[in-house]
Order: structure tokens, then C-alpha cells, then sequence
């Protein structure tokens, strides 16, 4: 090999050992983007209030929150007992002595009461109060189901008075009905009938109270009735 072909090859070699000194070293993998953090409880995405048509509803009442009791220590009244009061469910009402105790003549009546007519009509009403354990069914289911045992001029379901209010720390729904009942049992309707209703609601059970009758009887009662439903407390 002489000296030309000697100086080409090592200038050729020179040449890829800069070249390969030089080169720019690989870059590393760029680190993953993290993402924003996720609200740990997302929302729905939902419109805003002011395109949202909500139902027409009761609101619900502002009860305090009272602790289950036992029903063991529960008294329910008797033939023999205090005249002048009821006592069911761990609640307690004031009533008039003319209302007097009868055996309850239907299933699901966990107490029943004659109540007079005035002067010597024998048009006598009758307070009927139910103690449901557990689940006795929505408030508004209940108020529908009563509206629909009685019927207006019209033949159609009666359209109810409702009052909701808070007694003794209780949620009670007072609700009026008039019309030509038929209730469970009854042979036909009768007409001009008046029923004052309450469904209480108490932690555990649902007691309903109704005062049923002939309409100028029911009315000579209303007062009472008041009293009876005002004077709710709980004894147990």
C-alpha cells in the first residue's frame, strides 16, 4: 500500500471518529403530562335553575329529630281508662269525655270512638285511629287514598283541604274531605259526609286519625277536634 492510499484511509477514519464524537446524544422520553386532579365527587351536569320546571310539591316540615321508643312500653286505651284522654302509638291526645271507647269493629282500627250527634239527632260520627308500623305508605299516597273514598256533586273524587304543620315534634298532615263517602265497608255512599283527617308521622310508625260522620255533626265537633289534635305529645 503506498503512502497516498495510507493518508486516504486514515483521513476517511479521522473522519467518522469526529463524526461520531460530535453527534447530539439521544433525548430522554419526555415525562407524561400529568392531568388535573378530578373532583373527588363530580356533579351532573345539569341546567341551571332557572330552565328547570320542578313539580309542584309540599315542602318538607322542619320536625326535630327524636329517638325510636320502644314499642313494649307502648299503652293503648281502653273501656276502663281516663275518659278525657287517648293514648296510642306512644303518643298521647286530649279528647271529651262524650266521645266513648268502642270495640274497634274493622280489621287495621286500633281504636275506635262513638262520637254524639248534637241535640237528639241520632246522626252519630265516629273517631277511627290506625297505628301502622314500619312503612304505612307515603303521606301523599294516604291523602290520595282517602280523597278518593269520597265523591263531589260531579261524581268525581273529592278535592281535599291539606294543611301540614309540625305538633309536639311531629310532622302531622291535617286533611278535610266532603262529600258522598264510601269508605271500606260501607253498603252504599252516604251523602253529606265530613271527614277530618291527620296522618302523623313518628320515628317508626305512622299513626292515622280520622273523625268521620254526618256533616252537621262532624262541624259541632270541630272544636274539639282542634283541641284533640293541638294537645298531641308524645309519652313514650
Amino acid at each position: 500500500m503506498n503512502s497516498s492510499t495510507r493518508f486516504a484511509i486514515g483521513s476517511l477514519t479521522l473522519v467518522a471518529l469526529v463524526a461520531c464524537t460530535e453527534a447530539p446524544k439521544p433525548k430522554p422520553p419526555a415525562p407524561p403530562v400529568k392531568a388535573p386532579n378530578a373532583p373527588s365527587n363530580p356533579q351532573p351536569n345539569v341546567p341551571d335553575s332557572g330552565s328547570v320546571s320542578l313539580p309542584p310539591s309540599h315542602p318538607p316540615i322542619d320536625v326535630p329529630a327524636l329517638p325510636a321508643s320502644d314499642p313494649a312500653g307502648w299503652k293503648t286505651s281502653t273501656a276502663t281508662d281516663d275518659a278525657n284522654k287517648i293514648e296510642v302509638a306512644g303518643l298521647e291526645m286530649p279528647k271529651p269525655a262524650t266521645w266513648v271507647w268502642q270495640q274497634p269493629t274493622m280489621q287495621f282500627r286500633t281504636l275506635q270512638y262513638s262520637v254524639p250527634a248534637p241535640g237528639d239527632s241520632k246522626d252519630t260520627a265516629e273517631l277511627v285511629i290506625s297505628q301502622f308500623m314500619g312503612d304505612g305508605g307515603s303521606v301523599q299516597q294516604n291523602v290520595d287514598r282517602w280523597a278518593g273514598q269520597f265523591r263531589d256533586a260531579e261524581g268525581k273524587a273529592a278535592t281535599p283541604k291539606r294543611e301540614d304543620k309540625s305538633i309536639g315534634g311531629l310532622q302531622v298532615t291535617l286533611v278535610e274531605l266532603k262529600g258522598a263517602y264510601m269508605g271500606m265497608g260501607s253498603t252504599g255512599p252516604k251523602e253529606n259526609t265530613l271527614q277530618l283527617g291527620a296522618i302523623i308521622v313518628a320515628p317508626g310508625r305512622s299513626i292515622f286519625v280520622r273523625l268521620n260522620g254526618p256533616e252537621k255533626t262532624v262541624e259541632a265537633e270541630r272544636a274539639n277536634w282542634d283541641k284533640l289534635i293541638e294537645g298531641l305529645k308524645i309519652v313514650k
